[in-house]
């Protein structure tokens, strides 16, 4: 059970909070109690659950996309995972409805009237109650909508009272009469979609995004890189403003890749029967949506030795032991050439020598030469990041050579590689949209403009 939710800075300032009941603390009283009871709630971790006493916890979520902290304090749970999902849902919201791809502290401070009104529907009897991104927004909607369903309530108010019926006097008063809101619901042909919509500007919008998670581990002897672990992570996002209610068929090309059980929005359940994976009927919730969440095991492909086929626009290898005396070591980055990319933004790699004896030994990293970007020596004399330029060329071949000095052949072997990057117009698993039409369901004098986009990113990209 839900008591009160909280929105903090990364240094723990208060943004925003919402008391659930006149017993629930606030912030400042919870944080005190916090920083004795479970100190290590402190740390920068993604999320965190502590113990403040025998039936209250308390839950952190740190933003993915925005300098923020979600909080939330419960009554002891039997199923923890919870407060959490509640917590990310109740971040995607407030990212949807703002229209927003990061959230601000001024943003939060602004509007917590409209935030608290959100939760209001969010949570019912402490429970969660409504999560749907369309009826939060016919609920809560914008200043400009609410301003004028204030004005057209307190208009049609006065004008019923002017022509009030003899037969209003009697009894209690009240006459019975339909609400827009209901008669709005009534009209709807599907509960995810506002009913009537209209637009000036027909647009449909599909962003595929993919996220590569890669372990690969360096044979010595025979120098070859093996696959430990490839996963590729992806979504397909879109952006609809459509008028009426639109039909969409969307179709991929899968490039042979067997996507399992993806997650679906609920817009596909109805046809989830009668439809293939590659071929997508669906009437689309208005705005910003996810449509499908997918995961590409590479794990077969890592059997057949093709997994690093997926692996992305940049391949990246490495050899130690160089140099007269075996201390110097070599990073060498392929790029590949693209016709759909011109560039890999923000690409960097972290080098770190990870052996148990460096930590009071007198070795040094020490960057011999680089064609590309610059190296930045951290704290740690044994960890750098190589930071290339913002925007890499594709078909380029960029070397690093460095060395370890006063290393012995065992802590030179130690070298470990973290990889990031990001790209624009291509997937690592090949897979496209084939097309994306509107096949019933609108005005046939529209012509909406439609635009797909490409990304791909790097999550854990290793080599050891």
């Amino acid at each position: 059970m839900f008591l009160s939710f909280y929105i903090t800075s990364l240094k723990h300032s208060l943004v925003f909070q919402h008391l659930l009941s006149y017993e629930s603390p606030s912030f400042k009283a919870l944080w005190t109690k916090v920083q004795v009871v479970a100190p290590e709630s402190k740390n920068e971790e993604m999320w965190c659950k502590a113990d403040l006493g025998k039936n209250l916890q308390v839950y952190k979520v740190l933003s993915k996309s925005s300098d923020l902290i979600f909080w939330c304090l419960v009554t002891r749970q039997p199923n923890p995972l919870e407060p959490m999902v509640f917590l990310e849902t109740f971040e995607n919201t407030l990212l949807n409805y703002f229209d927003k791809d990061r959230l601000t502290i001024a943003k939060v401070i602004n509007n917590q009237d409209r935030i608290a009104l959100l939760l209001n529907c969010m949570v019912d009897a402490n429970e969660p109650a409504i999560l749907d991104l369309n009826k939060l927004k016919e609920m809560v909607p914008n200043r400009e909508d609410l301003a004028k369903v204030l004005n057209s309530t307190a208009t049609t108010l006065s004008h019923r009272m002017q022509i009030r019926e003899p037969s209003h006097t009697k009894g209690f008063g009240i006459t019975s009469t339909s609400s827009p809101a209901m008669k709005s619901a009534d009209l709807q042909a599907v509960p995810w979609r506002t009913a009537a919509l209209k637009y000036s500007n027909n647009e449909l919008y599909v962003d595929v995004i993919e996220k590569i998670h890669f372990v690969l581990h360096k044979n010595l002897k025979t120098g070859r890189l093996h696959t430990v672990r490839g996963i590729l992570e992806g979504s397909i996002d879109f952006r609809s403003q459509l008028t009426g209610d639109p039909v969409v068929a969307l179709s991929l090309n899968l490039a042979g890749h067997n996507l399992g059980i993806p997650a679906l929005h609920s817009c596909c359940q109805a046809h989830k029967e009668h439809q293939r994976i590659d071929e997508l009927q669906f009437i689309p919730p208005d705005g910003k949506f996810q449509l499908m969440k997918y995961t590409v095991d590479l794990e077969n492909a890592a059997a057949g030795g093709k997994s690093q086929t997926n692996m992305g626009l940049v391949a990246v290898d490495y050899e130690v032991g160089l140099g007269s005396v075996g201390d110097e070591f070599e990073i060498r980055v392929n790029i590949a050439s693209s016709q759909h990319t011109k560039h890999i933004d923000d690409l960097i790699i972290t080098v770190n020598f990870n052996a148990p004896s460096l930590v009071s030994s007198v070795c040094k990293l020490k960057v011999l030469r680089n064609t590309h970007g610059h190296f930045e020596n951290s704290v740690d004399i044994a960890t750098g990041r190589w930071i290339l330029d913002q925007h890499m060329s594709t078909g380029t071949l960029p070397v690093l050579r460095g060395c370890l000095e006063h290393a012995s052949p065992e802590q030179i072997k130690s070298l470990n590689l973290a990889v990031s990057f990001s790209n624009k117009g291509e997937l690592p698993s090949g897979i496209k949209v084939s097309s994306v039409d509107i096949i019933s369901g609108m005005p046939r004098n529209l012509k909406p403009f439609k635009g797909v986009k490409y990304i791909a990113k790097t999550g854990d990209f290793h080599l050891r």
